[in-house]
């Protein structure tokens, strides 16, 4: 193959080579998908893995190649497709290809939303192709602009491990240990040509400033500072694994009740922690009622500890979105508080609401959503968690609704073999306090209650592997312009 030139491995193939087999990023006969944008970074990315396919240290690896091109950049945009789908030609490797077209919207930059168009489009070819990880170039550069931007925000352990060399979906980083200074004398001891993109020298990204201003300061101070900022990033990831352990544990016992939408807290278990367990706690709280931990902020967390864990009973505080938390007795609450237009008040569902499938409604002051979906498709949540039920609608003989729990309630609760239990007991063995009880929603059949929404299913109209019509019944916080 001409980029071999039938040289000796040059160093960054033997240290890329040992990283991916100690962390096991690729495994042999590997399938594994290349983003590229036709940059340096990439460009090496591809040319090593090619090169450990040719050389057969990645035994039956099979490569496939990933480009997105967004036009912003006009002529430029076009050039760097052509020059990716010439690469993967001259590799013998295919190309996958998508033009995006970013539309103006608020929330969010174009950066965010570039992103999260090339990883969908990554997400895609994965199940098409049956790919086993997708491949980026990101470097130790990359990372230590990364630590610097959230040392910037203030951030904490979490936000200074930077970019982890694995992550959910498959991502993998097998140039993180190698910096851009290494991945230059590579292509150029292979003779390997890449693009360069003309966006990367504007002043008005941070991370370009970082790397041409910050970065070049530092070096003056420490020639190596780029390996000292990821080798301080991977120590913090590695400390962070620990503590992520803790929390997890400590959650278990101070999570009284969490769901989409609902979380409550022992707020004497938390109070008792030490003060950085109290703000990774609230975080997880945050991030579990609001789905995700976009928009959470620091100050967010200091003033729930502030006025709402070392306030008195009633003490409270509103955060932005209608979320709601406040102490009741020795509870800490977090919920969508505020009448949403369209939510169905508690009195409403007494009587029971319809609930049609597909469809939703909300429940509540805080307008959470209930929602009914046909298929296996995931509307909220994840498999297995409290906030997703997929149940057999040919085992519901008739329609569902929704209402709210009545003296003699029963149900037979998933994993239980079948059994019957009183929706009582049930409450009671799980702790739910008793001014919660009567605020959750449940999915009832004509034949009995079928989900208690948020908390566990029932065995008899659970869905399995032979279910021809599926539902999938979720529960998640108000949508974010309130609407249904």
């Amino acid at each position: 193959m001409d980029t071999l030139r039938d040289t000796s491995p040059h160093a960054v193939l033997r240290q890329v080579t040992e990283a991916v087999r100690r962390q096991r990023l690729i495994q042999p006969d590997g399938r594994v998908l290349v983003a590229v944008s036709g940059g340096a970074d990439s460009v090496c990315l591809l040319t090593l893995l090619h090169e450990m396919r040719e050389r057969v240290l990645l035994p039956g690896i099979e490569l496939r190649i990933a480009h997105v091109n967004y036009g912003l950049r006009g002529d430029e945009s076009e050039e760097d497709e052509a020059f990716v789908r010439e690469l993967g030609s001259k590799l013998g490797v295919p190309v996958d290809c998508e033009r995006v077209r970013l539309m103006p919207k608020s929330g969010g930059t174009l950066q965010s939303r570039a992103r999260d168009a090339r990883y969908a489009f990554f997400g895609r070819l994965l199940r098409e192709h049956g790919m086993a990880a997708v491949a980026t170039g990101h470097t130790a550069d990359d990372q230590a602009e990364t630590v610097l931007l959230w040392l910037m925000r203030g951030a904490g352990t979490s936000g200074l491990t930077g970019i982890p060399v694995k992550r959910a979906g498959g991502i993998i980083r097998p140039l993180l240990g190698v910096t851009r200074q290494q991945v230059l004398d590579y292509l150029a001891f292979r003779g390997m040509p890449y693009r360069s993109d003309s966006s990367n020298g504007t002043p008005r990204y941070r991370r370009n400033r970082i790397r041409q201003e910050i970065l070049p300061a530092l070096r003056l101070l420490n020639p190596r500072i780029v390996e000292a900022l990821a080798r301080g990033a991977d120590i913090l990831a590695a400390d962070a694994a620990v503590l992520n352990e803790i929390e997890r544990e400590r959650w278990g016992v101070v999570a009284k009740d969490a769901s989409s939408g609902l979380v409550v807290l022992d707020g004497d278990r938390l109070a008792a922690e030490p003060l950085g367990l109290q703000r990774r706690l609230v975080r997880r709280a945050l991030a579990v009622v609001r789905q995700g931990q976009e928009g959470l902020t620091f100050r967010h967390v200091s003033g729930i500890l502030e006025r709402v864990l070392a306030g008195a009973h009633g003490a409270g505080l509103n955060l932005p979105g209608g979320l709601r938390v406040a102490r009741h007795g020795a509870l800490i609450v977090m919920e969508y508080g505020g009448s949403k237009g369209g939510a169905r008040s508690l009195t409403e569902l007494t009587a029971g609401i319809p609930l049609p499938v597909p469809g939703e409604i909300r429940v509540g002051y805080g307008g959470r959503r209930l929602l009914a979906a046909e298929g296996w498709g995931l509307p909220a949540g994840l498999p297995g968690d409290r906030a997703v039920f997929a149940v057999d609608r040919d085992r519901c003989d008739g329609p569902l609704s929704v209402r709210t729990w009545r003296k003699g309630d029963w149900f037979c609760p998933l994993g239980m073999g079948g059994h019957r239990k009183k929706l009582q007991d049930f409450f009671v063995d799980r702790k739910v306090a008793r001014t919660l009880r009567g605020g959750i929603p449940l999915v009832v059949a004509p034949s009995g209650i079928v989900w208690v929404a948020g908390y566990r299913g029932d065995e008899r109209f659970a869905a399995g592997p032979a279910t021809a019509h599926p539902v999938m019944l979720s529960i998640a916080p108000p949508a974010e312009n309130g609407g249904g």
